[in-house]
């Protein structure tokens, strides 16, 4: 059971946790002074987490002082909004009061901040750690399989070998059940405003070099003539967008997963990417994201993306009963007279 130090944050140090939350900050240190938590030093977020880290925290440390890093990452939870990785910096030298201190006060930083934000923690105890790189080869080692031992070893090969093995030309393989690439930043908070309804329209398009989803265009308020005016007629394009409508005299807002790749202005390799990737892209968003889609439509071309066409796969009786009537299967010619029913001769094997 550890101890706690009983150090606990000051008033600015409340409201600077709570300023944080907002996502225009990238580093904030803490240091304790005085029995209490107080921050020191913080920055703005410029770039990415890579660029901002790499030139942001080395300025802010001090070798032989034992300190807090809070660094803001690029994903975003859809519980608790942006990730933070806390960094917890006790050099080698640091006297031992000090080691001690800092150690059992991580617990209580950690709630006073709120432990659901913090998806990342790292021990450093030289500023050789305090690096980008360095997070991501933590990262990438929690990520790894536990080591095996060499029985284990033995079986995992056994079984590849089974999965891949060819028993005849009738054998079943495992097959490729879509392609998976992985969001952009950008595109991660683009859903993240959508989610909140900031942003109304959103539109995703594939980078085939870098094998990821990138952001192509997002609006407040947006229209469906409009999406057609900022969409390509010659390449694919996945389109999040919130139709905002009158039915029965109530405004109501459903969303749509809108998949859109001309059938003759793109390329047949750019429209199975598209593909490929589209259940991926919708199960990512819902799942992890938590937004579910009211209708999720394909569109070959963009002249058919119109109000009337979004508002008639809502409410399709509704379109109905305005006038237009449902097909109906034609009479019989009526020269061919009623319809009779013959019944077999039951006497025909007879004769």
């Amino acid at each position: 059971m550890s101890h706690q130090s009983g150090i606990t944050a000051n008033e600015a140090l409340r409201k600077k946790f709570a300023e944080m939350k907002d996502g225009h900050i990238r580093v904030v240190v803490v240091l304790i002074e005085d029995e209490s938590l107080v921050a020191k030093g913080e920055h703005q977020a410029e770039r990415t987490f890579n660029e901002d880290f790499d030139k942001m925290i080395p300025p802010l440390i001090q070798k032989h002082r034992s300190a807090f890093y809070f660094v803001r990452l690029d994903t975003i939870s859809e519980l608790s909004g942006h990730n933070w990785l806390l960094i917890v910096y006790i050099p080698d030298d640091a006297k031992v009061r000090e080691r001690m201190l800092y150690a059992s006060t991580v617990a209580t930083l950690k709630r006073e901040f709120g432990l659901t934000y913090i998806t990342q923690e790292i021990r450093a105890s030289s500023v050789h750690e305090m690096t980008s790189n360095s997070f991501h080869q933590h990262v990438r080692s929690q990520a790894a399989p536990p080591p095996r031992t060499m029985r284990e070893e033995e079986m995992l090969e056994i079984q590849q070998r089974e999965v891949t093995a060819d028993i005849s030309i009738d054998s079943r393989h495992q097959t490729l059940q879509g392609l998976s690439f992985p969001l952009d930043e950008n595109v991660i908070e683009a859903i993240h405003l959508f989610k909140k309804q900031n942003v109304d329209y959103v539109q995703l398009e594939i980078d085939h070099e870098q094998e990821r989803i990138l952001l192509a265009h997002s609006e407040s308020i947006s229209t469906p003539e409009h999406i057609q005016k900022c969409s390509p007629d010659n390449a694919g394009r996945y389109h999040l967008y919130r139709f905002k409508h009158t039915f029965h005299g109530e405004t109501i807002s459903p969303l749509f997963f809108l998949y859109s790749v001309p059938g003759h202005g793109s390329k047949i390799k750019q429209r199975m990417l598209y593909a490929s990737c589209k259940e991926n892209v919708i199960d990512t968003i819902e799942k992890r994201y938590g937004i579910t889609f009211d209708r999720k439509l394909e569109l070959c071309d963009l002249s058919d993306l119109t109000h009337e066409h979004l508002f008639q796969q809502l409410h399709p009786e509704a379109v109905a009963s305005t006038g237009k009537a449902a097909f109906a299967k034609p009479k019989a010619p009526s020269s061919r007279g009623p319809r009779r029913l013959v019944k077999p001769n039951e006497n025909s094997d007879e004769q």
